[in-house]
């Protein structure tokens, strides 16, 4: 993993820390880790440009360390228009550096634990990504993307195998040709969240899709998805992924559609037609509750007003 835009003693001790946390957990390396050095560029970008390129374990610097931090995130709400489980994730990814740091006795103890309260998350954040899509749109979808040349089968494999499947962008983006049956319509030993190895069943529209997809490729990448960088195919990247999607929600109306609204949409329909069990398990969840929390969508007033009235009509009322 390489630190090409760090240079200087910030990232020498840092890819130290990043090498000795996948050497304990290698799982990891393409999907915590990964992010967490994407957030430390950002942070250690912005310290050479507005905190004087100051060391990120000299005394100074752990001396006020909690004011650097607390400008960083004035920075990445007024500057980089981050809100506030984004700008939390940041802090986290900072955070693990120096409690490695302090087991590798480089310092004394964490600079900013206890001194620095994580941002409230708003409820206006936490419903941002919360579209559920109807059957109708789904459909609507899938039927503008085949007319439109803005779309090519990429974007309709992505959409479709979310539908399909609910899978988290992680294990999408993780999707090796040497996972899927197509004859079987399995995909098979992905890593999900906590470990986890998942399959995924996925249905004939979307396997012929990827058989579409696989005839017209001549690139030698293992993943499904790629894309050419610089001349070259490498795996998509979730960013792309992501862009992908919200290219696809502007077919319904909607802005800012995620891969995880479809993740939500998914296991949403699932629990509606054939109860909260069997979504909770298709969601690979720990169990219901998470699965009756965030992914299940709530009731208008409407709907439940006229369910009440049903239930006083036959009460006799």
């Amino acid at each position: 993993m390489e630190l090409k835009l760090i240079k200087g003693r910030n990232a020498q001790i840092y890819l130290e820390y990043l090498n000795s946390s996948i050497a304990k957990n290698e799982a990891t390396k393409n999907t915590t880790y990964k992010t967490y050095l994407n957030n430390m560029k950002q942070f250690v970008k912005y310290i050479k440009k507005y905190e004087n390129n100051r060391y990120l374990l000299s005394k100074d610097t752990l001396k006020i360390i909690v004011s650097v931090l607390e400008r960083y995130i004035r920075y990445c709400r007024e500057v980089k228009g981050n809100n506030a489980r984004t700008i939390n994730n940041k802090i986290t990814a900072i955070s693990s550096f120096y409690i490695w740091s302090v087991k590798r006795d480089l310092i004394a103890t964490h600079p900013f634990r206890d001194k620095l309260d994580r941002l409230k998350v708003t409820d206006v954040e936490k419903r941002r990504n919360s579209y559920y899509l109807s059957n109708k749109e789904i459909i609507e979808i899938n039927v503008k993307m085949e007319m439109d040349k803005r779309f090519d089968l990429q974007d309709r494999i992505i959409f479709n195998l979310i539908i399909d499947t609910a899978c988290r962008i992680s294990a999408l983006h993780s999707i090796k040709l040497g996972n899927i049956d197509l004859e079987n319509g399995i995909i098979s030993g992905i890593v999900e969240k906590e470990q986890k190895i998942v399959e995924f069943a996925i249905f004939e529209e979307t396997t012929e899709l990827i058989k579409e997809w696989l005839r017209c490729r001549n690139d030698s990448v293992e993943y499904l998805l790629v894309t050419k960088y610089n001349g070259v195919f490498k795996q998509m990247s979730k960013s792309t992924i992501r862009d992908r999607v919200r290219k696809i929600g502007k077919l319904v109306g909607i802005d800012n559609l995620y891969p995880h609204s479809l993740r939500k949409t998914s296991i949403n329909l699932i629990a509606k037609t054939a109860g909260i069990d069997l979504a909770s398990e298709f969601a690979n969840h720990s169990g219901t509750d998470v699965t009756k929390k965030h992914y299940v969508k709530k009731t208008s007033a409407r709907d439940r007003k006229n369910k009440l009235l049903e239930i006083r009509k036959k009460a006799g009322f």
